[in-house]
């Protein structure tokens, strides 16, 4: 019997799913996938021999899907040799299987090892370069923040035993933090403010406020102050060409310090819009209360403060959806690449939507 090469028969099942509705087709066509995996490409010669590995653009496909979609390695396997719209973006023939997951671990392993948080980092920029190639233009008031990222494993359970039988942490990258205050009641009966602990990491990031897109990118163990992570923000992560474009920043009272604003303000000439601790404000405690009363009240800046809640949002969104509320893997480099894709994931449905104009929709 005659048969059609299966390359044909692809490309008609696929054809109508070829529309602006379908979101992962609409993202294939705006992301230049190929050019993100050039430096891939030395990790699929397999130089140590065995098998033809599989290509290092669809690796790196389902590596980005499995933060997109929130999903584990298994499930990520079923869904891309189940799914025609996930086949269709990763570039699979029909009736071709995805990569077996434990291929998906092998690739981040190599990632990390071979490249490191450098990769990282030229995957996100690149994002961010192709959203201002499309006509996405970064906004010039930017927020800052950090969210917590809870261990993979038990912190409690984990410190007796490091106390008690002097053993290694098995997270040993993680550590106590705290993380805003809850309401707990005494057993007399009275309320009282405690500090929100937890144990793992910190994400610390900055966003443009205009479309909401993710600036910078920063993970921290759990016990790493929010200014200090800031100060590596904004002085680090980001170029100089990146703060010449900031015209103002706004932050919660965790970077409200008077030497961290000074510095910003007089020497990187961006303006600031800082909660402030109680403690600058303070006569009692303040060299210079009058001074930073005024700030406080300066309408320009409060107005400018408002704009924060856009932080607030990405990182609802992203623990929602991302899956950045616990984090997958032990370590810090495991958890930098988490971090860095689901904010990949976040920036890549704002670009797509605003170029496109496909939504974004669960699977």
């Amino acid at each position: 019997m005659f048969k059609l090469p299966n390359k044909f028969m692809s490309c008609d099942v696929y054809k109508p799913f070829m529309d602006e509705k379908n979101f992962l087709y609409q993202m294939s066509r705006i992301i230049d996938w190929r050019e993100m995996a050039q430096p891939l490409f030395a990790l699929a010669n397999n130089a140590s021999c065995g098998r033809k590995r599989h290509s290092p653009v669809i690796m790196l496909k389902l590596v980005f899907l499995q933060f997109l979609y929130d999903r584990s390695d298994r499930e990520m396997e079923d869904m891309a040799t189940y799914d025609i719209r996930v086949k269709q973006f990763l570039g699979l023939a029909i009736d071709d299987k995805a990569p077996d997951y434990s291929c998906l671990s092998r690739f981040r392993d190599e990632i990390m090892i071979q490249y490191g948080e450098t990769i990282l980092k030229e995957w996100f920029d690149d994002i961010l370069t192709q959203a201002q190639a499309h006509g996405i233009r970064v906004g010039t008031i930017w927020a800052m923040d950090a969210t917590h990222v809870e261990s993979s494993i038990n912190g409690k359970k984990d410190s007796h035993e490091v106390k008690k039988y002097v053993a290694k942490s098995k997270d040993p990258d993680a550590a106590w933090g705290c993380k805003g205050q809850e309401t707990k009641i005494t057993p007399k009966g009275k309320k009282v403010q405690v500090g929100k602990h937890f144990f793992g990491y910190k994400a610390h990031v900055t966003n443009e406020t205009t479309h909401n897109l993710v600036t910078a990118v920063s993970v921290t163990s759990g016990n790493v102050t929010d200014i200090d992570a800031g100060d590596e923000l904004l002085n680090r992560k980001i170029t100089k060409q990146q703060r010449a474009h900031i015209d103002a920043i706004t932050a919660d009272a965790g970077y409200g310090c008077p030497v961290f604003i000074n510095f910003l303000e007089k020497h990187q000439n961006i303006l600031t819009a800082f909660a402030l601790p109680k403690t600058m404000t303070d006569k009692n405690r303040s060299t210079n209360p009058g001074k930073w009363q005024q700030y406080k009240d300066d309408p320009g800046r409060r107005a400018i403060y408002k704009e924060r809640t856009s932080v607030e949002r990405i990182f609802g969104e992203i623990k929602q959806h991302h899956g950045l509320r616990r984090a997958r893997y032990k370590g810090l480099d495991k958890l930098h690449l988490q971090t860095i894709f689901s904010m990949m994931a976040h920036n890549i449905k704002i670009l797509t939507k605003a170029i496109t104009g496909a939504r974004f929709k669960p699977i």
